[in-house]
């Protein structure tokens, strides 16, 4: 018997591969009959697959599988027959493939792949195409399923990555290129939103190169020019487009944006109009808001700047979440009132101290958003002795240590030391190491973190910019700030209250080392109001501070919404806005005006 199974097995399998199924399965079964066997198991379930009986030739390839799970060869063709029978659950639930090391297991990650793709199961994908990827590199296939796979897990950076590998192994192939530009432009919108301009212009300009006359590289490249204050780029850009048959009407905003820059009101005002709002709706109506305003038309402007903020809101909130939303929104600024009335004398006295440090001078630049920050960092950028970090909230995560200011005063001079320790590691990875002058960590709203940074770095030079609570209030609520509480001007005055009765308190009660910029005083005259800046900071004057519009052009892309009016001349025409809006704002009046008066505005 033993003699006959060779040639039988053999006789069997030619006979499958020569088409005759019915004669190959009698043989099988009659083996089957006599004495089990994994290869006579794995041939019966090919038989029953080819005949259409896939739960049948699955039964019996499972059954070979489980006899020899070390014929990697079983386990392809299981896996590939669950795959067609509509069961790649199944395949994802087996063991994962072992690392490639040969034809076989290739297959079997081939397989496992197939199987997650059609399970929409894009995690296991990925996984399987980088296995595939790295042991075939020169396979385009894998690298376009590997950058799909990472395209549907919004892992932009990635997918761009590996369909550019693909690209490049397969240059003529459309379909990659569709794709690549298609997760740089998604690429670059992620990066965007995480503040991270730099990046995502980096990503838009790479899918432009990739795809010149594809109207949406154009149109987001477009925008991360002039984002960045490349004017004439853009120009050359659009014309360009022009070029290639993009007319006017297809970038109507990116025409709209340009008029704007240019002075050109109406004419932008007419562009934009042709633009469909559907597209980019926060962008679309913040550039009416804005365009309105400059002509005086403040009916049009306020209800523009009101459907950006619900554009706003829809792009991050579901509606079936938005009334948790306002309820967390809510809850977050009676916190924020909570802790301001808990800032006492009483309470200041409690709260632990650490020694002045030894090491790096830093002052840090707080003040409501819209407060005249942005362009008071950029004159200090033009001191030699002056490193300015915009926006990377260090003191939020060093503060976390001690439980935030809610919790300073039962904080431990240990915790108190850990959390110094973690500000300084992290400012260490965004200033230069031979770097001796002083740096100015800008984080506006860290002025709620106040009594943690007078904990941490006692005297510690604090800058606050003040303006008009009226003016600020309205300011923010008219630009794409992107921060929760300002969904409504109602909203956003309570969050000026509440932000500004924590800064006062711990001022008053803290003895805090600060000194008040006053927006309206550095418009209209900013070296008197700069010098005495200058020298609370210990710093010697440098003429360079006054050419703002210098350091604005080569500071790199201004990451704040005064990115396009730092690069301006200094002017006052914002100075009392409000009042154009008086009617507008009378919910917010009430919160404002008492601020008002008590920081010294007359009107």
């Amino acid at each position: 018997m033993s003699k006959r199974s060779g040639p039988a097995f053999e006789e069997a399998l030619g006979a499958f591969q020569r088409g005759d199924l019915d004669g190959s399965r009698a043989m099988a079964d009659q083996a089957l009959s006599a004495a089990p066997s994994a290869k006579w198991q794995h041939l019966l379930g090919l038989i029953h697959c080819r005949l259409g009986d896939l739960a049948a030739g699955i039964e019996h390839l499972a059954a070979a599988a489980r006899a020899d799970p070390a014929n990697i060869g079983f386990q392809v063709m299981l896996a590939r027959a669950l795959v067609d029978a509509g069961r790649p659950d199944e395949v994802l639930a087996m063991p994962e493939p072992p690392q490639v090391t040969s034809g076989a297991s290739l297959a079997l990650w081939q397989a496992r792949a197939e199987a997650a793709q059609s399970a929409g199961d894009h995690q296991a994908a990925a996984v399987a195409w980088s296995n595939i990827a790295a042991a075939a590199p020169r396979e385009w296939k894998a690298w376009s399923n590997l950058g799909n796979a990472f395209a549907a897990l919004r892992r932009w950076r990635e997918a761009s990555d590996a369909l550019q590998e693909a690209l490049d192994l397969n240059p003529a192939e459309q379909g990659i290129r569709d794709n690549i530009v298609t997760s740089l432009l998604q690429l670059g919108r992620a990066l965007r939103f995480q503040v991270e301009f730099d990046q995502a212009e980096a990503a838009f300009r790479r899918a432009y190169s990739i795809a010149p006359t594809h109207r949406e590289a154009v149109f987001h490249f477009g925008i991360a020019l002039e984002r960045s204050n490349r004017l004439d780029e853009l120009v050359s850009l659009l014309d360009a487009a022009a070029g290639v048959g993009l007319g006017r009407d297809e970038l109507a905003y990116l025409w709209a944006v340009l008029a704007r820059r240019e002075g050109r009101l109406e004419d932008a005002r007419a562009l934009l109009l042709k633009a469909d709002p559907a597209e980019e709706p926060v962008r679309w109506h913040a550039l009416r808001a804005k365009i309105a305003d400059s002509l005086g038309s403040v009916d049009e402007a306020f209800e523009a700047a009101t459907e950006m903020n619900r554009a706003a809101i829809a792009e991050s909130v579901p509606d079936e979440d938005r009334e948790g939303w306002q309820r967390k929104s809510d809850a977050y600024r009676a916190e924020l009132h909570d802790l301001a009335r808990m800032i006492t004398p009483q309470w200041a006295a409690r709260v632990p101290r650490l020694e002045e440090p030894a090491v790096r001078r830093v002052s840090f630049l707080l003040g409501f958003p819209r407060s005249g920050t942005t362009l008071l960092d950029t004159f200090l950028m033009g001191h030699p002795q002056v490193e300015v970090l915009e926006e990377k909230q260090l003191v939020g995560q060093a503060a976390d240590i001690v439980g935030g200011s809610v919790n300073l005063a039962g904080a431990s001079a240990k915790r108190l030391r850990k959390a110094r320790e973690t500000y300084f590691g992290l400012l260490r990875g965004y200033v230069p190491a031979g770097f001796a002058g002083l740096v100015v960590d800008k984080f506006p709203l860290d002025m709620a973190a106040a009594p943690v940074i007078e904990a941490m770095l006692p005297r510690a030079p604090m800058i606050f910019a003040q303006r008009h609570p009226c003016d600020v209030v309205l300011s923010g609520f008219m630009q794409p700030i992107g921060i929760v509480n300002f969904s409504n001007i109602a909203a956003a005055a309570d969050y000026y209250d509440a932000m500004m009765s924590i800064w006062t308190a711990a001022r008053e009660t803290m003895a805090l080392n600060a000194h008040t910029v006053v927006y309206e005083e550095l418009v209209a005259d900013p070296e008197a109001t700069l010098r005495p800046l200058i020298a609370f900071l210990g710093l010697d004057w440098d003429d360079r501070l006054l050419d703002h519009r210098r350091t604005a052009k080569s500071r790199g892309t201004i990451v704040t919404p005064s990115y396009d009016q730092v690069t301006e001349p200094v002017t006052t025409r914002a100075v009392g806005r409000w009042k154009r809006y008086a009617n507008q704002m009378e919910p917010a009046l009430p919160i404002l005006l008492p601020w008002a008066e008590r920081l010294g505005y007359r009107d």
